[in-house]
């Protein structure tokens, strides 16, 4: 045995698994069996409630049965503080007090010579590639042709993936490598043969559409095999783990992807049929992992080729599953250089299913507009969540608190911290915002008070006056009106570029409610703070980041297409009369919602029903603003301001008026 594996089992001996991870974890006392030598924890490696992550004290191994996760101590070290295995060895030795020799991480004495094997193996697969390739071409099965006609339906394709057929034979490439002089164990050892109970020796691929696995020096030293058969027990079969081979390690087609990259993003996909149906459409720079989770050794491969790579798992519950265990997984390894990001399939539909369906533009549309790996976190842990109580917003902190525990670097972790302050944020005032007429509503109907805004949910159509303005109100002002609101701002800006400067103090203070809308006014924004552009150009560039008729999506949007305003030949000061329209009545929203939002929270708190007349007044002032029935017009934006703190006057000054008090008094 070789001086560095004596050293290394006597380090495992004196090491306590439990010591080293019970740092890292709170046991679960419920579940955990001390005598036994059983403990239970929450598993390190990904976020859950229920304790999933399993260490056995007598077997020195852990399991996590969430993620999967599995090893030793050391290689709990190696994965928890991201670390090679010489370090992880340097660093365990260090804790417990034991000298290290010092001739130890000798690569040669690690490793040792490489078996006598070795070598007979590699040429095995060889040998293998071309009886496959062979049986393809010369004699496949009528299966094998259909498949190969319907599925790859490309020459080129088959060679440039090398793709075979093996035969039903029992005995087809077992009898093949006897011929060539290979003893039984060898070819057993190879992972191409295997023996039954009864000893009888098989092969391990039969009726399979073939797939070669190369390892990073172009040398084949596995198969993936794809059954043929409807009955077959597995749809897919990989070679078993050999010396040359770790399915864990490798990836399927990185030999062909790294020549063809050329500073694209490398897409990583679930299989192989799904790296030849990119392949087909000219997405090269696809690799796929091995019929396996993604492990952190396959990630390590993909950043080495590149440092955002694109995940496209399939549309489906499992794909779902398999996405978020992997961003909790490489939480721990992302960096301001190596990140991924992910696009998400329909449902129940792989990447071949969906250029099978809908064409290659569908699949290109998903892979140019990929989530970053932040939206994919903030996805996961805000699905279906519910922030009404203190303490399920608390639970939601401390999620988020978990994720960034995991990011290693420092000013990463600090980047994150302040974007999912944002995103938090955000959720609460929505969340806020929607609740706060609803309780009203329900308060006022309880105590009899009188209180009905037609601009919310559940309430009256627009009248005929707020028909006919430029912003029609409608059923839902968070969506359709706000969205008219700020399209029409982001019409008159592009179209009278003068605008911008001024009209910039008002601008400044709109709130968007739409995101898209907000990045193509950030956009014109920043175009216009350098040189002043025209409307063409500012269309032009519109069109390259946005994507093309992006300007004639916005002015198709609602009754905006027919608004005289938006016609071609409105002059400056027509278009500024419609925009300073528009940012009062935005503006308008922005505070009468800010008025409604503290009414709510002073007649949650106070009992007296004489709060009615401020409820009325606020709803007055609202539906007149917005209904395009105003006696005035707005000009700038403190007219509006000093009308609200009149209204703010009068609640102090608690003018308090119930409708209902003279007929109480009869």
């Amino acid at each position: 045995m070789p001086k560095n594996e004596i050293f290394i089992n006597q380090l495992r001996e004196k090491l306590s698994i439990v010591d080293v991870i019970g740092k890292k974890v709170t046991w679960d006392n419920k579940k955990t069996n001390i005598n036994n030598g059983i403990y239970w924890a929450c598993c390190p490696f990904h976020t859950e409630k229920t304790a999933s992550f399993k260490v056995d004290q007598n077997k020195g191994l852990y399991y996590c049965f969430g993620c999967h996760e599995k090893g030793d101590t050391i290689s709990f070290k190696m994965r928890n503080e991201n670390i090679d295995f010489l370090t992880a060895i340097k660093n365990l030795s260090s804790e417990i007090g034991l000298k290290i020799p010092f001739d130890f991480g000798d690569r040669k004495n690690i490793n040792g010579p490489r078996s006598k094997s070795y070598s007979k193996i590699l040429e095995i697969q060889e040998l293998a590639l071309l009886y496959f390739t062979n049986c393809l071409r010369d004699n496949p099965s009528k299966k094998a042709s259909l498949f190969m006609k319907n599925r790859i339906s490309s020459e080129k394709i088959i060679n440039i993936f090398k793709l075979g057929y093996a035969t039903e034979k029992n005995k087809g490439i077992y009898e093949l490598l006897l011929k060539k002089g290979f003893e039984q164990d060898i070819i057993i050892k190879s992972g191409l043969c295997a023996k039954n109970d009864r000893g009888d020796i098989y092969d391990r691929f039969r009726d399979r559409i073939i797939f070669p696995i190369y390892n990073t020096n172009n040398k084949v030293v596995g198969f993936g095999g794809r059954a043929l058969n409807s009955s077959a027990s597995a749809k897919y079969l990989n070679s078993p783990e050999t010396e040359i081979f770790q399915k864990g390690k490798l990836l399927f087609n990185e030999n062909n992807c790294q020549k063809d990259l050329k500073n694209k993003n490398l897409i990583v996909v679930e299989g192989y049929m799904d790296v030849i149906a990119l392949s087909k459409v000219g997405l090269t720079n696809c690799v796929a992992p091995l019929g396996t989770a993604v492990t952190i050794d396959q990630i390590n491969r993909i950043w080495r080729i590149s440092k955002s790579p694109i995940f496209a798992f399939d549309g489906d519950n499992a794909g779902q599953k398999a996405l978020d265990r992997l961003t909790y997984l490489v939480l721990p390894y992302i960096s301001s250089e190596n990140t991924i990001q992910a696009c998400i399939l329909p449902n129940n539909n792989d990447p071949d299913d969906l250029i099978s369906k809908f064409g290659k533009k569908s699949i290109l549309k998903l892979i140019d507009n990929p989530k970053p790996l932040l939206q994919i976190l903030w996805d996961n842990v805000t699905k279906n969540i519910d922030i009404s109580t203190p303490e399920k917003r608390v639970q939601l902190e401390n999620k988020l608190n978990f994720i960034l525990n995991q990011i290693k670097e420092k000013s990463l972790r600090y980047h994150y911290s302040q974007a999912f302050n944002k995103l938090k944020l955000d959720l609460f005032r929505s969340f806020e915002k929607h609740s706060n007429l609803q309780e009203i509503n329900d308060v006022s109907e309880e105590k009899g008070y009188i209180f009905k805004s037609k601009n919310y949910k559940n309430n009256s159509l627009p009248n005929e006056h707020t028909k006919n303005t430029l912003i029609a109100n409608t059923n839902d002002p968070n969506t359709v009106e706000s969205r008219l609101q700020e399209t029409a701002i982001i019409l008159f800006l592009i179209n009278q570029p003068s605008l911008f400067k001024k009209y910039a103090n008002e601008l400044n203070d709109i709130f968007f409610i739409n995101k898209d809308i907000e990045e193509i006014f950030k956009f014109i924004t920043n175009l216009n703070s350098y040189v002043s552009f025209k409307k063409t150009d500012i269309i032009d560039k519109l069109n390259e980041n946005f994507g093309k008729d992006i300007y004639k999506k916005l002015y198709s949007t609602g009754q905006i297409k027919i608004n005289p305003l938006f016609n071609k030949n409105v002059t400056f000061e027509e278009a500024e009369i419609g925009l300073n329209d528009v940012l009062n009545r935005k503006i308008a929203r922005q505070y009468i919602d800010q008025e409604l939002s503290e009414a709510r929270e002073n007649i949650l708190k106070n009992e007296d029903e004489t709060l009615t007349w401020r409820i009325d007044q606020a709803n007055k002032f609202f539906n007149k603003t917005i209904s395009g029935n105003n006696d005035k017009i707005y000009n700038d934006q403190n007219k509006l301001i000093d009308d609200l703190k009149s209204i703010n006057d009068l609640i102090k000054d608690k003018i308090w008026i119930k409708k209902a008090t003279k007929t109480n008094q009869k």
